[in-house]
Formats: C-alpha cells, structure tokens, sequence
C-alpha cells in the first residue's frame, strides 16, 4: 500500500506537458450581438444559408424527436450515446456524399481537430495553407506534426514546398506527408483550386483531408461540395470532414471517407469518444434538411454570385469567391481602411441591416431566402449604397 506523504510527494511533482499550447488573447474577440429578426431589421450575421433555421417542418421534426428520445443521450457513442438516429444519419450523409463510410461528432470544432489528430503524429508532415482555420491548427498542434504552411490557396507554392521537403528526405527514410485543404476559406471566403492540388498531392504522394463546412449543401448541382462542383470523384479525397453548422441548420461535425478511415476514428478520435454524443434531435434535422435540400443548391449559387456582383458594382472590395456562401468585403481605401469598415458596420446596424465586423473585413452571411423576400433584399442594398457613398465617397 503507499503511502500517504509519497504519494502527495509525488503529486506534487507531477506537472505534465499541455497536450496544446494556448495563448488566450483577450483583445481577440469578436462579439455578434443577438438580434431579433422583423420587417425594419434583417439578420445577415447569423449563418442560415439555405434558411433552413426558419422551416418549420424542421421545428416540427425536432420537437417530434424531443418528445421521443429527450433532449440529449448524456453519453458517449461507444458508451450509451448511440440512438437509431445518429446511425441513420451517418448512413444517409455517407450515401449522399458518395463515401463508404461517415461518423459524426457532437460539435463542429472538434470534428475537424479531432479527425486530424487520429490520423497524424510527430514524425510525420503536414501541408497546411497559411490561411488554414483555427481547428484546423489546433488538431497539428495536439498532433504535434510538422507543419509546412504555403501561400494562400496557392497549388504552385504548394509544389515548391513540397519539393523543398524532398530534398531535406533524400538521404533518409521519408515521412508520411498529409495536405489539408479547406474547399472554402473560413478567413477569406476564398474558393479552394481543388484539381490543382490534386495533382500536386499525388506527385509527392500525399493523402489530402478537404475541410468542407461552407461547400457541403453550398456546391455542385445537388450540394455535395467541392469534388461534385469541380466533377471529382470523391475517392481522390482521402477524407472530407466539417462542420454542419453552416447550410444544414444543426449543430455538430462530421467525418467521411472509407470504411478503414472511419472506423479507425471510432477507436483513436478522441472528440468522438470521450464526448456526449450529438443531441438525436440534432441529428434527425440534418436528415430532415437533406430531404428537403432539392434545387436549394442551384437557388443558392445565384444569390451568392448576384449578391457578389452588387457588392463589387456599389464600390467594395470583395474578397471573397463570387460563389462563397458568405461575402468578405471591404472599401478600396488602404489608409483609414480599419476606421471605415468600423464606420460603415455601425452605420448599417443603426438602419436595421447586421452583420460581421471580421478580422479581414465586413462579412456577410447570405440566406437563399432573400430570393423570394425582394423588400428585405432591397433594405440591404439600399442601406449598404448608402453606407459606402455618404461615408466612403463623402
């Protein structure tokens, strides 16, 4: 038996490493104030692209669900957190991404960070962009990878990265090299050259895991994302995972691709067994949402690129891809540039039109409901032409 004092000695002593270190930054955060929808106010903060949110076969489905299985499992997948639901759902998302095989997990985050931290270790490298989003960075962290960063959405940077990792390897044994993509940029909104960097990936045999949360229900004839709108056939992607926060109105992350990549997740990703699972009822409106998703997709990418072309026609910069589901943007002046985008987001929320002050300018969520609400898509237009010609052009 041991005793009392050695063991207070030793845990005492016992200061184990952090498995990632974090610098919290309290000037760092961006606050989004609620804000109640009406006719003198639209809500372009929130993310509700294909406005599913606001469906109410959805809110019927899920008080349908509640009143079944409660409101949460309180429990792991492998525990007793697994309901026939969350299984119906992971079949019928691997069946409409065309992938052997889908798990999901209970929070978008840590679908992301978690699935790359199973899969990589310290000996090996990773290819990231130097844009990549904050999940992202924190799985390579847990990982403790080596990570090789290339010029934003830039295949050719890529390549010479790449090339310069060979070179370091030609006398020893090489590692495994992983390419990590995200098919919209979180930061930019920029859209991902995906056959491009196929083709790069496959030179240098790397496997490529392509983030999807703001291409999945966005993209492709039927949502399906990157591979469906660049016509790829999804077994070049060794993994595809997300959030599906964004166009299927829930809560929560998922991981697709083959039966051995997502059955070694079930065992090695942590976010997947040490968390509550998914909320059933969370689950069954992802299935209700791509049961309704029909022609939402091809509604959707004309909003996205009309509302692109207005921006760009009123003056802004636009950042972002003419098809990203939300719009980065900013004015063309780079001196006071900070000032005006403070300016111009201030003079818009005082007029009933809210949306983001970003770290890389003014971001605007989309609803592919503005097609049919003309005098609410005519409230944005005239409030934002009136923001940058009485404070820009003034």
């Amino acid at each position: 038996m041991l005793d009392e004092k050695l063991l207070q000695e030793r845990l005492n002593q016992f200061k184990p490493e952090p498995l990632v270190d974090f610098k919290h930054d309290p000037n760092n955060i961006y606050e989004i104030p609620a804000v109640v929808e009406s006719e003198d106010v639209v809500d372009l903060a929130k993310t509700n692209f294909l406005d599913v949110l606001n469906d109410e076969g959805i809110k019927r489905t899920a008080e349908e669900t509640i009143r079944k299985y409660g409101v949460g499992t309180c429990g792991p997948r492998a525990f007793y957190g697994t309901t026939d639901v969350h299984l119906t759902l992971e079949e019928k998302l691997a069946s409409f991404l065309r992938a052997e095989e889908c798990i999901i997990y209970s929070y978008g985050f840590v679908a992301i960070s978690s699935s790359i931290a199973a899969y990589t270790n310290k000996r090996d490298v990773v290819f990231i962009d130097k844009e990549a989003n904050f999940p992202i960075q924190q799985g390579l962290q847990a990982s403790k990878s080596r990570v090789v960063r290339f010029d934003h959405n830039d295949p050719e940077s890529l390549f010479r990265e790449a090339e310069k990792v060979k070179a370091e390897e030609n006398k020893k044994k090489p590692s495994r090299k992983f390419l990590i993509i995200e098919g919209i940029s979180w930061k930019t909104g920029k859209l991902c050259p995906l056959p491009r960097f196929i083709e790069v990936a496959e030179m240098f045999k790397m496997r490529i895991f392509l983030e999807e949360s703001y291409t999945l229900g966005i993209l492709g004839e039927s949502g399906k994302g990157l591979t469906e709108h660049f016509d790829i056939p999804i077994e070049k992607i060794d993994m595809s995972f997300g959030t599906i926060e964004g166009a299927l109105g829930s809560i929560g992350g998922y991981c697709a691709g083959s039966h051995a990549v997502i059955e070694h997740q079930r065992l090695s990703g942590s976010g997947y067994i040490f968390s509550a699972s998914l909320p059933t009822y969370l689950a069954q409106i992802v299935i209700k949402s791509l049961d309704i998703l029909q022609d939402k997709p091809r509604r959707f990418a004309r909003i996205a690129r009309e509302f692109h072309q207005f921006l760009e026609d009123c003056g802004f910069l636009v950042i972002s891809d003419p098809v990203a589901p939300f719009k980065v943007f900013t004015v063309k002046n780079k001196e006071n540039r900070s000032e005006l985008e403070i300016e111009i987001h201030k003079f818009c929320a005082n007029e009933g039109v809210h949306f983001i002050q970003g770290e890389n300018g003014l971001v605007i969520n989309l609803n592919v409901a503005l097609l049919e609400e003309a005098e609410k898509l005519d409230k944005v237009h005239r409030v934002l032409e009136k923001a940058i010609s009485s404070i820009v052009d003034h």
